[in-house]
């Protein structure tokens, strides 16, 4: 590859860095292999189909026209899948391929990356340095980034958010004096999140010296696991208990996990004993939990717990306006409405209709017809359908170009097998169907069998990065299409 090609690969990716949500340039983007064809192609290469097809369907046309931007040519782009080592490859899992594709449990890694935020590339899906928003790193296994996009300033405010986010501001300004815990619940993609890092990133800016520490509460309780293993539990427990504010995301991943509940309980009581702030978000208030423990629950709700409600119409319109302003795009009020028409309950998705509309509009010479941007907008507005485990399979089958039939069939070939264990997974952990019941539901498989591709999956996203994010993504997919 010319020296020239490879600047011209590089100024893309800065350009898309600067574009992207950071999770979603260090998932999607980063680990890309660039090759330079002829007639002004270009060819990218991703760790997984996975990868590919989310690529594909999410980031393609903004490549595109990035690439014609930046070199004044239209540039005609495709992806394709690296290639596998096929030497030592068996039917269900082989050797590890690059970015953690297979199934085969790679060496546990210190500083594993799961939920995208900046990794080394060098090592796709690990991550030994982390860098935080003051431009710090740390080998903490497992520590990850706070995300410096995401502040109070560009935090839309509204009816429906209004106690959470105040609450939050006041966390901020005075860790454990005002809400302790602060616990913050909201369908996905509504801003608990953001206001998650935000108050982390105040706090860093405001107490210099106070360690601030953020992780989700599947990574705390694969840093646990690995912990226990590796006899270094005293230095897991001297991380997270030394802090001036500990933020856990997603805390509903705890349950059915009676260990790590455990963990988290006397972590919380030597935080909360000494005056430490706490802040959790969960998807669901804490008298919804069924299976976490009560004493835990009950101390969720010591402090202050606030829900966020899915933005009214203006609110939309809103955060379209600030999304187009701080990323310096001229966008018809039209198009935003039309958009905020569309998409009336994630505000994560808000964004991203955002940047398709305008990736469309460089392709089309700066102009974007209306009935366009009908076309390729989805539309949320209609009621959601039950979950199934049928439609968990055809979610699975769609991401990974295969059929229904190809997961409930006995094909052993690796990229099957694959997909089949990550469906089964997903329908144990989303579902209420018991071993035997998705055996029947999988080819009449035997309940021994399921219950083995659930451990398996299980097992290998404690040292998969790539696999976490893939699972992560699903599963954000089918609860934003299907009433979970």
């Amino acid at each position: 590859m010319s020296e020239q090609t490879v600047h011209l690969w590089q100024e893309i990716k800065k350009n898309l860095e600067e574009e992207l949500p950071e999770a979603s340039f260090e998932t999607w983007v980063n680990n890309l292999e660039y090759v330079d064809l002829e007639d002004g192609r270009i060819e990218l290469v991703a760790p997984s189909g996975f990868i590919k097809r989310g690529l594909e369907e999410r980031y393609l046309d903004l490549i595109e026209s990035t690439a014609q931007k930046l070199t004044g040519k239209e540039k005609e782009v495709s992806v394709r899948v690296a290639e596998s080592p096929k030497d030592g490859d068996k039917a269900a899992g082989g050797n590890e391929n690059r970015g953690g594709t297979d199934l085969k449990s790679p060496p546990v890694s210190s500083g594993s990356n799961s939920t995208g935020e900046r990794s080394n590339p060098a090592s796709p899906g690990v991550n030994s340095t982390t860098p935080d928003p003051q431009g710090k790193t740390g080998n903490s296994p497992g520590e990850l980034a706070l995300n410096r996009e995401y502040t109070f300033g560009n935090f839309v405010q509204s009816k429906s958010n209004q106690l959470a986010s105040a609450a939050s501001r006041a966390v901020a300004e005075s860790p454990a004096d005002s809400y302790n815990p602060l616990f913050l619940y909201s369908k996905v993609g509504l801003g608990k999140t953001h206001l998650l890092h935000s108050i982390g990133n105040h706090i860093k800016n405001q107490y210099p010296a106070g360690q601030v520490i953020y992780t989700t509460s599947e990574r705390f309780a694969i840093e646990m696991i690995q912990a226990i293993r590796q006899n270094s539990t005293d230095e897991f427990r001297k991380k997270y208990r030394s802090v001036k504010a500990f933020l856990l995301d997603d805390v509903q991943f705890l349950e059915n996990k009676e260990g790590t509940q455990e963990e988290l309980f006397h972590t919380f009581n030597e935080l909360y004993g000494n005056e430490k702030q706490i802040v959790l978000t969960s998807d669901r208030s804490p008298q919804e939990f069924s299976d976490l423990q009560d004493r835990l629950v009950s101390r969720f709700r010591w402090g202050l717990v606030a829900d966020i409600q899915p933005p009214n119409f203006e609110t939309r319109v809103a955060i379209l306006r600030k999304k187009a302003t701080q990323k310096g795009l001229k966008v018809a009020e039209e198009v935003l409405e039309l958009i905020a028409t569309r998409i009336s309950t994630n505000v994560r998705a808000l964004e991203g209709a955002l940047i398709k509309a305008v990736a469309h509009a460089n392709l089309a010479g700066g102009k974007l017809e209306i009935e366009e941007v009908k076309n390729f907008l989805p539309d949320d507005t209609k009621e959601a359908k039950e979950l199934t485990v049928d439609s968990i399979k055809e979610v699975v089958a769609s991401n990974y170009d295969l059929s229904t039939g190809d997961l409930e069939g006995k094909s052993r070939k690796k990229e099957i097998a694959r997909a089949r264990h990550i469906a089964i997974y997903l329908s144990r952990e989303l579902t209420d169907n018991s071993f035997p019941a998705l055996g029947k539901k999988f080819g009449n498989r035997d309940h021994s069998t399921v219950m083995h591709s659930h451990q398996k999956i299980d097992s290998m996203i404690e040292n998969t990065p790539l696999l976490y994010e893939e699972i992560k993504e699903l599963k954000e997919e089918i609860r934003s299409n299907f009433d979970t």
